[in-house]
């Protein structure tokens, strides 16, 4: 197989050929390592199943001048397929990863497009994935926290600057 051959079907199993929406907001600039997304859907709320078949929300490393919430939107756009807008940031897990309450249209249906990465999405019912199977310890209880509103006000988001 010559190489030209073998890339275009590596960038076809990584997801490479479709491109991430533009960012909705490109002007409100917070910084973060990693960000991610909690999004609800009658179904349950959306999470992504790793090769090692944990759990976690749609979310990874924010590039280098990105801003947290570009990252997040980018980030699940990846990883499902699904086109979504950041909101209000929920809260800053220990480990960095900034979480925002984000909004996709209704009638999307969320798909794999990085199949070396994902091996499943869908919306699943926090409350109900057994603590073992996420990805980092603690973290069902803290969307399930979220979800029925028994965490405090989240932190305030900074003021918005421009990145230089």
């Amino acid at each position: 197989m010559n190489r030209s051959v073998a890339a275009g079907l590596l960038a076809g199993l990584v997801g490479c050929g479709e491109g991430s929406p533009p960012c909705s907001d490109q002007a409100r600039f917070i910084a973060a390592v990693s960000a991610g997304c909690l999004i609800q859907g009658d179904a349950g709320t959306l999470l992504v199943r790793d090769w090692r078949g944990q759990l976690a929300l749609p979310g990874g490393s924010v590039a280098k001048d990105e801003s947290a919430h570009c990252g997040a939107e980018r980030e699940v756009f990846e990883e499902t397929g699904m086109t979504v807008v950041a909101a209000q940031l929920a809260t800053v897990f220990d480990n960095g990863f900034h979480l925002f309450q984000c909004h996709a249209d209704p009638g999307a249906k969320p798909h794999i497009l990085r199949p070396l990465e994902i091996k499943e999405v869908g919306w699943w019912r926090p409350e109900h994935v057994p603590e073992g199977e996420w990805r980092y310890p603690g973290q069902g209880a803290v969307i399930t926290e979220l979800l029925a509103g028994d965490t405090p006000t989240p932190p305030p988001e900074p003021t918005p600057s421009v990145s230089q």
